[in-house]
């Protein structure tokens, strides 16, 4: 493009003509979701007083500043209303290395669950359902558009990498749209199935994995040579990735998983089968003397 036209074009422009490139990305993605907190806007046709508006508040702020706490530095994290979705690209996944963020990821997932039913609890609230899928994404546009991106080149002034006026307000974002969500059906799975609730066979404050995470787990394990060890203990099915044959005290992790589960396909239109989970066993932690219980 030559001087006389980038005179004549915008941010904007350069972004809608300018999209990423065709590429899948496999990821994990949980939503997670404040129960019951609808029911005080329909109670009251979507119109709150003050002291429902403090009430609100006090509950979205004490359940959504968990999320701060509990995040890993390899995913990223959307807060919408009262609901949480926390996403991990998989990336390098066949080696050693690349698959240990996952496990770090289950683990951020697990203990923000966790913290913020103990939290809801405390308050008289009925807590928070979470669902983990695996899926794809599809980035097909830029991540945000800002202010100065309205503005044609030839009106800055020379030097400047932003306008006037976007320099005056601080060039805030117009357009969202994080590149991690974008045609992301491990969010879409996630967000079904909580979504379908009851009806659809997801009972309460649990927390649920669909089995496209498990085979993925398998998959991943079995392409970097550990073993996928499957135990049963009363009503319970138990997944352990090991390092070796055996299972020692410590591995990899595992997930004591109740089920199946065949969500109502009247409710949700996603065919699958889901399982609620009840212990996990993080990285090189004694599995018998140390796992998260989901139940308890």
């Amino acid at each position: 493009m030559n001087k006389y036209n980038n005179e004549y074009v915008s941010g904007l422009d350069v972004k809608i003509s300018n999209p990423p490139k065709l590429k899948t990305y496999d990821c994990f993605c949980m939503w997670s979701d404040l129960l019951g907190f609808g029911s005080m806007f329909e109670q009251t046709n979507w119109v709150l007083s003050n002291k429902q508006k403090r009430k609100v508040y006090k509950r979205l702020e004490a359940a959504h500043r968990n999320v701060l706490y509990y995040s890993s530095p390899n995913e990223h994290d959307l807060i919408l209303n009262d609901g949480i979705a926390k996403v991990y690209h998989a990336a390098n996944c066949e080696s050693k290395i690349g698959i240990f963020p996952i496990t770090i990821f289950l683990n951020s997932c697990i203990q923000l669950h966790l913290s913020i039913n103990k939290e809801e609890k405390c308050e008289g609230y009925p807590g928070c359902r979470s669902v983990l899928s695996f899926g794809e994404s599809i980035e097909y546009l830029s991540d945000e558009v800002r202010y100065d991106d309205y503005f044609i080149n030839y009106t800055k002034s020379e030097g400047e990498e932003i306008s006037s006026g976007a320099k005056k307000n601080g060039n805030p974002v117009i357009i969202y749209n994080p590149k991690e969500l974008q045609m992301n059906t491990a969010f879409s799975k996630s967000y079904l199935l909580e979504s379908g609730g009851a009806k659809a066979g997801l009972q309460g404050n649990q927390f649920y994995i669909d089995q496209s995470v498990i085979d993925t787990l398998e998959k991943y394990a079995s392409s970097v040579g550990w073993n996928v060890i499957w135990r049963d203990e009363n009503d319970l099915s138990i997944m352990f990735i090991s390092y070796t044959k055996n299972i020692e005290d410590k591995v990899w992790m595992g997930l004591a998983l109740k089920g199946p589960i065949y969500p109502n396909p009247k409710i949700v239109r996603y065919k699958t089968t889901i399982y609620q989970l009840i212990r996990f066993y993080p990285h090189d932690e004694n599995k018998s003397e140390f796992y998260f219980d989901l139940e308890g």
